[in-house]
């Protein structure tokens, strides 16, 4: 999803955010959402033991949007070996875009026009409050998957690189059947390969603010996570292991010790085992785009071969 339309506040940029406002676009947090008597409240559903969804329009606990969603947290646990949560996630979905924008507006002055908006918030009950905010439209799984894949991954690893929170994000965003890919990614990266761009995982990993982030840097982020968990085994391994270090000098880091899994980049990891992985990275994607065509034209094939059929019955 283009960078105009997502923020992610989460609590390592907490203290910024309270002071430097300005930089990540929030105008201030309100300090009781629950209250706020412009928020959804028609209808309460829990689902599982993640989310609490509330909407301005009824919800019953099989609506497909709910059993979509349902499937989140144990596709991220399994894709990428991730521990389980116990702090709720509260998921706001308005009736329609500019009751949303209206909210918005009030609580996120200084923000541009966001489809989707994924805040973790200081709170005297808990540690944090984790809130997730979109509106009834077309894309709303889409959103809604993204912002929760931000709502899982902060739970634990909040300090996660920003390239990563948001490559993972875009490659949960699809529906799990894409297996993580991202068709239109993958057609606009296509056609920038065609002209001056060079992938750098190094360029990426140096980027710390989200209004540095350009739409190519969103697709290019989740270039760099598809490749690194489908194009073979061992880089998985190695990405997984990555993870599993982010998550590691979370819980222990140490004030006294700088040389911590986060500071060691996976681009250096990735230049250990491969001469050069924007060249493995191009020809994942070329691999993948050819793997998609072959897929268009079977199926063309068959619904042609369908459509003969019918044709010779009538």
């Amino acid at each position: 999803m283009l960078p105009s339309w997502r923020l992610y506040c989460s609590s390592r940029w907490t203290l910024l955010v309270l002071f430097l406002i300005s930089v990540y676009g929030c105008a201030h947090t309100p300090s009781s959402l629950s209250d706020d008597p412009t928020l959804p409240q028609r209808s309460e559903v829990r689902i599982g033991s993640r989310y609490v969804v509330h909407s301005d329009i009824p919800l019953e606990r099989g609506h497909p949007l709910l059993l979509e969603l349902a499937e989140l947290p144990e596709r991220i646990r399994r894709e990428l070996q991730w521990p389980d949560a116990d702090s709720l996630v509260h998921v706001y979905i308005f009736r329609d875009r500019s009751s949303y924008e209206r909210y918005v507006h009030a609580h996120f002055r200084q923000l541009p026009p966001r489809r989707a908006l994924f805040v973790a918030q200081p709170s005297m009950a808990s540690e944090e409050d984790l809130l997730v905010f979109a509106f009834w439209g077309t894309q709303i799984l889409e959103d809604l998957r993204h912002e929760l894949t931000h709502a899982e991954l902060h739970s634990a690893c909040p300090n996660l690189p920003l390239w990563l929170d948001e490559g993972l994000a875009e490659f949960f965003e699809v529906p799990a059947q894409h297996d993580g890919v991202h068709h239109r990614h993958l057609a606009a990266l296509r056609a920038e390969s065609s002209a001056p761009w060079t992938p750098s995982l190094k360029r990426l990993e140096k980027l710390t603010s989200l209004s540095d982030l350009t739409a190519q840097d969103y697709r290019e982020a989740w270039a760099w996570t598809h490749f690194l968990l489908r194009s073979c085994p061992h880089l998985r391994l190695i990405f997984l292991q990555y993870l599993r270090d982010l998550r590691q000098a979370t819980r222990f880091r140490s004030p006294t010790n700088s040389e911590t899994p986060t500071s060691v980049s996976l681009a250096e990891r990735l230049t250990q085992m491969l001469p050069s992985p924007e060249r493995a990275l191009l020809a994942h994607l070329d691999a993948l785009h050819r793997q998609q065509w072959h897929l268009l034209e079977t199926k063309a094939e068959l619904l042609l071969e369908s459509n003969l059929v019918v044709a010779r019955m009538r």
